[in-house]
C-alpha cells in the first residue's frame, strides 16, 4: 500500500476516535422551560366558610353581623338585656303531636297559653282531638268549633289583621299570645305552615322570642329582633294570625 494513503487512514482513524471521545465528555444541556401561557388566569379567591344558618342547629350570633336574625337560646335574650316574664316551666311545655295524620301545633300552643292563665278545660287539647277522633290542622274557623266542643263559655280572641300593636297589647296585660310563625330559623331551613306561643315581643326593647311547641326544652326558644318575627308571622301566606284567651294571667312575679 502507498504509504501516503496508509499515512492518511492512520490520521483519520486518530481524529475520528479523538472527535468521538471528546463528545462524551461533553455535558448534555439542559431542557428549556416551557414558554408561560399568553393570558395566565387568575387564582380564584378562596371561598368563604358558610354559616351554620338557617337551621337545623343552633345559629350562633356573630357580633354585628347577627343583625336581628333568629338565635336560639334560653330565658334570658342573647345580649343579656331581656329575661322572660310571661311563660311556662318546661315540665309544663308538652311536644307537639298529630291527630289522624295532622299536627296539633295550633292546639298545642293554645294548651301552654291555657296552663299559662289556668283554663283547665283545655289542658292537654291535642289528646282530648286524639281521643275524640278529630284530626289535628287548625285555622280560626276550627279553632272556633273546637273550643265550643271541650270548652264551652271560655272566652278568648282571634285576630288575623296582623297588626303588631295586638301583640304587645296582649303581652302587656300579662297573657300569652298563640301566633302563626312561617319558620326560616334555628329549626327550620325552609318554610312552614306553624303556630307557637309569644312570650316575649318589644319593639322598644329590640326583641322578640318564640316558644315553639316542636322544640320545647329551656335551651330552645329562638330570639330575634321584632322586624325578623313579624316576617316570620306573616309568612305563611296569611296576614298574621294571633289567638288570646281572656282569662286573668297569673299575678306578676316580685321585682325589687
Amino acid at each position: 500500500m502507498n504509504q501516503r494513503v496508509l499515512l492518511a487512514l492512520l490520521i483519520g482513524g486518530a481524529l475520528w476516535w479523538w472527535y468521538h471521545d471528546q463528545a462524551k465528555m461533553r455535558p448534555v444541556p439542559a431542557p428549556l422551560p416551557p414558554a408561560p401561557p399568553a393570558n395566565p388566569k387568575p387564582k380564584p379567591d378562596p371561598k368563604k366558610p358558610r354559616r351554620p344558618c338557617p337551621g337545623p342547629g343552633p345559629c350562633p350570633l356573630e357580633g354585628q353581623e347577627a343583625g336581628g336574625r333568629p338565635v336560639e337560646g334560653g330565658r334570658v335574650s342573647p345580649d343579656g338585656t331581656v329575661e322572660l316574664v310571661c311563660d311556662l316551666p318546661a315540665s309544663e311545655r308538652k311536644k307537639n303531636i298529630a291527630s289522624k295524620g295532622l299536627g296539633c301545633c295550633v292546639f298545642r300552643a293554645i294548651d301552654y297559653a291555657a296552663r299559662w292563665q289556668q283554663v283547665p278545660q283545655l289542658y292537654d287539647l291535642p289528646e282530648q282531638l286524639v281521643k275524640a277522633g278529630i284530626p289535628g290542622g287548625g285555622h280560626p274557623d276550627k279553632v272556633d268549633e273546637v273550643l265550643a266542643r271541650f270548652a264551652p263559655g271560655v272566652s278568648y280572641l282571634q285576630d288575623t289583621s296582623g297588626d303588631a300593636d295586638i301583640l304587645e297589647a296582649i303581652l302587656q296585660t300579662g297573657r300569652m299570645p298563640c301566633v302563626t310563625y312561617s319558620g326560616q330559623d334555628c329549626h327550620y331551613s325552609g318554610r312552614i305552615a306553624h303556630m307557637v306561643c309569644l312570650p316575649y315581643f318589644d319593639r322598644q326593647s329590640g326583641w322578640a322570642c318564640v316558644s315553639d311547641n316542636n322544640y320545647p326544652a329551656d335551651s330552645e326558644f329562638v330570639w330575634m329582633s321584632p322586624d325578623e318575627f313579624l316576617r316570620r308571622w306573616k309568612g305563611g301566606g296569611g296576614d298574621g294570625w294571633v289567638f288570646a284567651l281572656l282569662a286573668p294571667p297569673p299575678p306578676p312575679p316580685p321585682h325589687n
